[in-house]
């Protein structure tokens, strides 16, 4: 009888935890700055900019901490408890996932189908072959679940792929999304108007260097300090004018494509412009 490898078993409700917890920063960092404004009189940042913090953390932990921490701890008390179902045979209708997601991957034993996504938080087995994961169709596999999501994968011995095939696969579906991306016009119109905005923004930042310092520093300023803004803004300068012309020498503009990245351009300008003018107000009251 063939031995079976466990390539991936549920060991604690706590998996997706760290992004669960994410809300904790701005969390902790908005109560700091709350603290320091009621107790110390902070001057900055304003009070606002706290409050937004705050609430921000709060929202991520009611929103998404709470259901993540709940569905793990759920699927691991269920596997401890053996309160799962078991199936096995051949994987069939194998979907893999592409490199950048916008699908899961999929595929189906006996009667059973089974998605995931690595761009997905969740307890169960979610790591896609196009970034090394071990699924292939026609191995021979056994899985413990709780209705959609696994939480034991075994595949058979002979059937397993090596670290070497993992890591060829995954840096393989790398490339081939890397040249898909560099031959979708789409892509590359939109990293043009992108580029052509942060030269525009850094330009106005040479120009109005003392506006600009505002994002950074309140003034007064030492010399000092505006020497090395100016310096900090004139090589970032050079460096997105550089970085804009290398992308317009290996993806020209068309007559067919000028127009459209004109106006993507100038939309993005346009909503940079806005979103530096409120943060400049905000900075002065």
């Amino acid at each position: 009888m063939p031995d079976y490898v466990t390539v991936f078993q549920i060991s604690s409700g706590s998996s997706g935890f760290p992004f669960a917890l994410l809300g904790l920063v701005p969390l902790i960092i908005g109560g700091i700055l709350l603290v320091g404004k009621w107790l110390f009189r902070w001057r900055q940042p304003n009070w606002i900019f706290a409050i937004f913090l705050a609430g921000l953390g709060l929202m991520w932990i009611y929103l998404v901490s709470g259901p993540i921490l709940t569905q793990g701890k759920d699927a691991f008390t269920a596997f401890q408890a053996g309160q799962y179902s078991l199936v096995e045979g051949t994987v069939r209708d194998f979907h893999p996932m592409p490199y950048e997601g916008h699908e899961e991957e999929c595929f189906t034993v006996e009667t059973n189908r089974f998605c995931y996504s690595d761009y997905e938080v969740t307890p169960g087995f979610h790591n896609t072959a196009s970034h090394g994961g071990p699924m292939r169709s026609g191995i021979h596999v056994r899985i413990a679940h709780l209705g959609p999501t696994i939480l034991r994968l075994q595949i058979r011995k002979d059937e397993l792929i090596t670290p070497t095939e993992s890591a060829f696969a995954a840096e393989s579906a790398q490339r081939q999304y890397k040249t898909k991306t560099e031959s979708d016009p789409v892509v590359q119109r939109m990293e043009t108007a992108f580029l052509f905005t942060i030269v525009c923004w850094i330009l106005w930042s040479n120009l109005q260097w003392r506006r600009a310092m505002l994002l950074w520093l309140r003034p007064p300023y030492k010399q000092t300090t505006v020497y090395v803004f100016r310096i900090f803004f004139g090589l970032s300068l050079i460096s997105s004018l550089i970085r804009l012309a290398q992308q317009l020498q290996r993806h020209p503009l068309t007559g067919q494509d000028f127009g459209s990245t004109l106006l993507t351009a100038v939309s993005m300008c346009a909503l940079v412009a806005m979103v530096t003018a409120v943060s400049i107000a905000i900075r002065r009251n």
